[in-house]
């Protein structure tokens, strides 16, 4: 099955003025490399890089701002929203490996939803 975009709106958390100018703007002004992989993140380029057939790709060095400890998890911690979102638990990552790290975490989310449905569906 191809991937059809997420199922939900973008969380509201992640494009305050707040997130865009001054923790984007942290991470561009250090200039640190990807907190994944260790190479250099595009900092300056473009969001969208065009083909030759004239057809728009995301660039996959550009810059994401990543979470430390996951949404996910911060929030089964327990967590408040400003916790999760505090500088001192993003990091700077490229598109690309905050694109693989995301699906990753989203497959073992939902293999482990999918076993809690088997494992108590044969339960009477």
């Amino acid at each position: 099955m191809a991937w059809r975009g997420p199922r939900t709106a973008n969380d509201p958390l992640l494009t305050t003025h707040h997130w865009r100018v001054t923790v984007r703007n942290h991470w561009k002004a250090k200039r640190l490399p990807c907190a994944v992989c260790g190479r250099a993140i595009d900092y300056d380029g473009p969001t969208f890089l065009t083909t030759i057939t004239g057809k728009q790709r995301l660039n996959p060095r550009a810059l994401v701002v990543g979470h430390i400890v996951s949404r996910y998890h911060a929030k089964r911690y327990g967590w408040t929203e400003t916790q999760i979102n505090d500088i001192s638990n993003t990091q700077p990552e490229h598109r690309a490996c905050s694109n693989r790290s995301g699906a990753k975490l989203g497959n073992r989310v939902q293999r482990t939803k999918q076993r809690q449905i088997y494992s108590t569906a044969g339960r009477w």
